[in-house]
Formats: C-alpha cells, structure tokens, sequence
C-alpha cells in the first residue's frame, strides 16, 4: 500500500501554507537561515510571498544570495526545485536535494 507523499500531493497554496505555518512555529518566518550543504552556502527565507533557498556564491563583497541562484521556490502558484531535472553527474550547479531534503535540514539546523 503506497503512502502519499506530503509534499508532491499537496497544491501549491496549501504547501505553502503549511510551510509558513512551519516557519511561524520555529520562529523562521520572515527571518534568512544560513546553511552549509555539501560545501556550499545556501540562504532560506520563508514570507508571506514564497518559500525559496538560494545557493550563494562565495564573493564576500556582494550582499548575501546576489549573485546566486534559487534551488527551491515555493509560491501560492508554483513549486519548484532543482531535483526536478536529472542532473548531471558533474553538475556544479544542483545540490541534489529536493523540497522535502530542504524542509528535514532546516527542522535538523533549527532543532536544539
């Protein structure tokens, strides 16, 4: 028997929803979280327009996340994130990791 998922069989309004509500209840919303994966610096903020963590590239003299890119977005009318495309064995530019990975690593950083 196949359980669902709790992410892909949701809309994209009401994960989001459930990611603020998340977010409000770690005390994250509207706050940047700063995380180290794999190496590389990502930045996660959740508001009240969307849910996205940007990889940043490493140039201390830009402001955080510019340049830089999104790997995951969530928006009342969208979810994307880079482990949706098959990425390439050598390509720098994914993570590797998909909504649900992003959403456990951020309980995990946050977590006492």
């Amino acid at each position: 028997m196949a359980t669902a998922d709790p992410v892909t069989d949701l809309s994209p309004a009401e994960l989001l929803k459930r990611i603020q509500a998340r977010f409000r209840e770690l005390g994250l919303l509207w706050q940047t979280l700063t995380l180290t994966q794999g190496g590389e610096q990502y930045q996660v903020r959740c508001d009240d327009q969307a849910c996205a963590v940007y990889r940043r590239v490493a140039q201390c003299h830009l402001p955080p996340g510019r340049p830089g890119w999104p790997v995951c977005l969530v928006t009342e009318e969208t979810v994307v994130d880079e482990s949706s495309p098959p990425p390439g064995p050598d390509d720098e530019f994914t993570s590797g990791l998909g909504l649900q990975d992003w959403l456990d690593l951020i309980e995990a950083a946050v977590k006492p």
